[in-house]
């Protein structure tokens, strides 16, 4: 069974006196283990899609099933242990509190987990190891660059260990180099961990950084494809 499935998705808004549809009958599934890269221009409908993939938002009609349940059965409780626990979130924004250090950064999910306070520790350092940041552990965010305040993202939503990584637009407000940096960082956690990554973009060289590129145009989709000539990631170490 598929780790995400989606059926016939649509979604619309009110507008004025009419109706804007942002999707229009999506269907795909996404297995454990996969890195895909939904990819389409603004206006496409690919945020609405990770809106709801990740639970911010709910499909006007269709079907979106994780883990073989239907989302409509969840409770909201269940949602938000679900949206806590087995999701992790980047965005184009960094979101880093600008007073606090990458350490306590990092450590924001686990106020709202059931992770005991003396393990936030251990799993703050075993997340900044991942990304390659521990010479920068206790930094504010005004002292590291733009890849590396992504990383720290990055680093923040591994923490509790999520099932799915969404990553929206990550590289936006990066220079190339850091935002090759910055995907190389999500490939090797995809390919060394079997992480599953969900990436949105509208980027070609940044969606070749995954598995599959999923591409979306005017609320539909346009194709699906394997990328047969996949970015390969470097040999820095960044994880270990």
């Amino acid at each position: 069974m598929s780790f995400i499935k989606l059926e016939n998705i649509a979604k619309s808004y009110l507008y004025g006196e009419g109706e804007v549809h942002a999707l229009r009958g999506v269907s795909f599934s996404i297995d454990k283990g996969e890195f895909v890269a939904i990819m389409g221009p603004s206006g496409s409908g690919k945020s609405t899609l990770l809106q709801i993939l990740g639970f911010l938002d709910k499909p006007t009609s269709g079907k979106y099933f994780f883990e073989d349940k239907i989302s409509d059965s969840y409770s909201d409780d269940e949602i938000a242990r679900i949206r806590n626990e087995k999701m992790g979130f980047i965005f184009q924004a960094f979101n880093l509190l600008p007073r606090t250090t990458v350490a306590e950064n990092v450590k924001l999910p686990l106020l709202y987990s059931k992770i005991k306070e003396n393990e936030w520790n251990t799993l703050a350092q075993k997340a900044i190891e991942q990304v390659g940041l521990t010479h920068r552990v206790n930094h504010e965010p005004s002292r590291l660059s733009g890849g590396e305040q992504q990383r720290t993202a990055i680093a923040r939503a591994l923490i509790t260990n999520p099932e799915v990584i969404f990553a929206d637009e990550p590289t936006g407000n990066l220079d190339s180099q850091s935002g090759h940096l910055v995907m190389e960082t999500l490939q090797k956690l995809n390919e060394e961990q079997g992480r599953t990554i969900v990436l949105i973009t509208h980027e070609t060289h940044t969606a070749e950084h995954a598995q599959r590129i999923i591409k979306i145009f005017d609320g539909k989709i346009e194709s699906d494809s394997i990328v047969k000539n996949r970015r390969k990631a470097n040999d820095m170490e960044l994880l270990k």
